[in-house]
């Protein structure tokens, strides 16, 4: 699939010819270079293969929602909603750069006429386009293969910004748990390929979209822009929608609290089995502790003792020989973290999707600890909470 940009013929080639000119007579670093006089050139959909993309150049998902945009500085970067980066090439601080769509089965980033990165695989066919998809994914395709694919997504929109007809959040790059805003006007969420929750009502109200409000409000507008569905949350504040790892989709207010859910909310729980506590949350530990306030809550356990997951998350974090905490680890469960520290073993890695009979390590004695036991300190957002007024116990 491959579409025309948006740009002047004319101007486009006066562009690459320019291009080619700086190459041949430019050695070494590019200095002094401006933004080309001409405007940049969109593709939607998908660029053919055989293309340079040049400073300014994009390729959008259909509906635009997704767009990756070879920027001034040398970087490829895919933007998604609210501007967040879904993926970068890691060429910035290289000027003058252009990206080539090769038919050669390979993505280049070259820099006066220098490969400086590159994305391929081998292989006889010729790769025929790079497609920007809508749920943040990218593909060069040779005919109706995929070369290479790129896992980028999105999994959450801040408030203040709009889901368009036809886009995909994901909660991770499986692609099991999505929430996608249909063409037909219907918010539909699945997990493992099933729908579990949609909004029935704004069926064929095609073109509608889904607007996070800074009121807090979740609301879906037809074309006209005339409210159909709504979370009726206007008195959250700004918070932000998010697909979690859980199966559930939740939007939270500028509290980083939950005000609404497809799902019922399953309450988070301790990660170790017992409800002895010897240092509780805000104690005042003394002069010559930093911080000197307790950031968290100890639960004393021997050495050895399974520490758990506290419901369905990911882990963000695996840190050993801290000089404070020693050996620790932080899960993240939507908008909330938990982190457990003093570990004599870790027992899971960054990025693993865990539940909560999962042993994600052990009790210890490691980092600036006075005896055995396992520290637990919660956020909400950035925010530090009582982990007791969070975690159920066991």
């Amino acid at each position: 699939m491959t579409s025309t940009p948006s740009v002047a013929r004319s101007g486009r080639l006066n562009r690459l010819a320019a291009a080619v000119v700086a190459i041949a007579v430019v050695a070494g670093a590019v200095v002094g270079l401006t933004e080309p006089a001409s405007a940049a050139a969109v593709w939607t959909g998908s660029v053919p293969a055989g293309t340079t993309l040049t400073a300014g150049d994009a390729v959008t998902s259909p509906n635009g929602q997704y767009r990756l945009v070879m920027q001034s500085d040398g970087n490829l970067v895919e933007y998604g909603i609210g501007g967040a980066v879904l993926w970068a090439s890691g060429t910035s601080n290289r000027p003058g750069a252009v990206a080539v769509v090769g038919r050669n089965r390979a993505l280049d980033i070259v820099q006066n006429g220098q490969r400086v990165a590159r994305w391929a695989t081998a292989g006889s066919a010729r790769s025929t386009s790079l497609e920007v998809r809508g749920d943040g994914t990218m593909v060069l395709w040779a005919g109706s293969a995929a070369v290479v694919n790129w896992k980028g997504y999105q999994d959450r929109v801040p408030a203040g910004n709009t889901i368009l007809p036809g886009t995909t959040l994901r909660a991770d790059p499986s692609g099991n748990r999505t929430l996608t805003m249909m063409a037909n006007g219907m918010l539909v969420q699945r997990v493992n390929g099933a729908v579990v929750w949609t909004t029935a009502s704004t069926v064929r109200n095609y073109n509608a979209t889904a607007a996070v409000q800074q009121d807090g409000n979740l609301v879906i507008r037809n074309a006209a822009g005339k409210a159909i569905w709504a979370t009726n949350t206007s008195q959250a504040g700004a918070g932000q929608l998010l697909v979690q790892v859980d199966g559930n989709v939740v939007l939270y207010g500028k509290a980083d609290t939950r005000v609404w859910s497809t799902r019922k909310v399953s309450s988070l729980s301790w990660p170790v089995v017992g409800t002895k506590i010897s240092g509780r949350f805000g104690d005042d530990r003394g002069a010559g502790h930093v911080p000197r306030y307790h950031q968290g809550t100890d639960a004393p356990v021997p050495v050895g003792t399974p520490v758990y997951a506290s419901g369905t998350g990911t882990v963000t974090s695996v840190v050993t020989n801290n000089a404070s905490y020693g050996n620790y680890i932080v899960v993240t469960y939507g908008m909330t973290t938990v982190l457990t520290a003093h570990l004599s073993a870790i027992q899971v890695q960054k990025g693993q999707v865990v539940k909560l009979g999962t042993q994600i390590g052990k009790s210890g004695n490691t980092g600036q600890s006075t005896g055995p036991h396992v520290h637990v300190e919660v956020r909400q957002g950035s925010t530090l909470v009582d982990p007791l007024k969070v975690l159920s116990f066991r």
